[in-house]
């Protein structure tokens, strides 16, 4: 009989104790999530989670380092790092040819913006330095539109998609530095250009000419038709125009440069893509062989460079 209420007594108390340990689960369960801190494990993202977080930092202006501790990024993913030497010029600008010349007159480094550029590119300020000897020049300001009567040293140079700047070592013959336009043919005239200068004047018969009642008379129509391009008539006319009061006003005064842009210069087309900017130097800058020419940005930073 002991025996019996001693089992029964066992089941009660195993029994209280599995329904006490089922009340309390549920609490131990829910103490647990709201006592115990949260830990986060960060694996290694997939590649189009990295992009988009890559790129909504590099949208807030921060950097990699920016990133959650954890992440891994592939390298093959991660921008590559730019070279502090480079510029950002680079590809925009090129060294197309150099002339060696043992007179600085005649040496000259051609330069080019790519034809690819959305934009133009400002040269004035670059530099260009031999690697070798280390010499350098800064390329210095020109006149977009040259008069006689400049004064100062002109204005920034500014390229347009793949228009041409020839870099001269030496002094220039009219004492600018310019860009080339439809009239700047006159100045090759008695000058000595390297390289010369285009020809593109129009021809002075095809200039604006006196309307009636005031127009040319035939003899002197047939004299202008034997007139170049670029070129100042000689002071001296045919003895059958000596008397031709009006056609002598006309050949002095309105077969010049000046007159040329005064005609053209508003004209589509005028300016040409090409400029003539000199150095001022006395002597040569590069060397005949085994040089190195290099295009600086104003940081030092290399844009480009020629070696021969």
């Amino acid at each position: 009989m002991d025996d019996i209420k001693w089992f029964i007594g066992f089941l009660v108390i195993m029994g209280a104790m599995w329904v006490f340990g089922a009340n309390k689960s549920p609490e131990r369960g829910t103490r647990t999530a709201t006592t115990t801190p949260q830990t986060r494990t960060l694996s290694s993202p997939s590649k189009s989670t990295v992009k988009q977080n890559v790129s909504e930092k590099r949208t807030a202006g921060e950097t990699m380092q920016g990133l959650p501790r954890g992440y891994i990024i592939s390298e093959t993913i991660l921008p590559q790092p730019l070279d502090p030497n480079i510029s950002f010029l680079r590809g925009r600008l090129q060294i197309v040819s150099v002339r060696k010349n043992t007179r600085p007159s005649q040496e000259y480094v051609v330069l080019q913006a790519s034809p690819k550029n959305k934009y133009d590119v400002a040269i004035t300020g670059l530099t260009l330095k031999s690697k070798v000897t280390f010499l350098g020049e800064e390329i210095p300001k020109a006149w977009k539109l040259p008069f006689p009567a400049n004064e100062g040293s002109g204005e920034i140079v500014t390229l347009r998609p793949g228009e041409k700047a020839y870099i001269i070592s030496g002094h220039s013959p009219n004492g600018q530095s310019f860009q080339l336009n439809k009239c700047t043919g006159y100045f090759e005239q008695g000058m000595n250009f390297v390289p010369s200068l285009p020809l593109r004047c129009p021809r002075p018969v095809d200039d604006p000419l006196p309307l009636p009642p005031n127009t040319l008379s035939d003899a002197c129509y047939d004299y202008l038709k034997t007139l170049g391009r670029c070129k100042v008539p000689p002071s001296s006319v045919p003895t059958k125009l000596r008397a031709d009061g009006s056609c002598q006003a006309h050949i002095f005064s309105k077969i010049s440069y000046n007159q040329c842009v005064t005609y053209y210069k508003n004209d589509r087309g005028f300016f040409q893509g090409e400029w003539r900017i000199y150095l001022g130097r006395n002597t040569r800058l590069w060397k005949d062989k085994r040089e190195i020419i290099e295009l600086l940005d104003e940081n030092g930073r290399t844009i480009d460079r020629k070696s021969f």
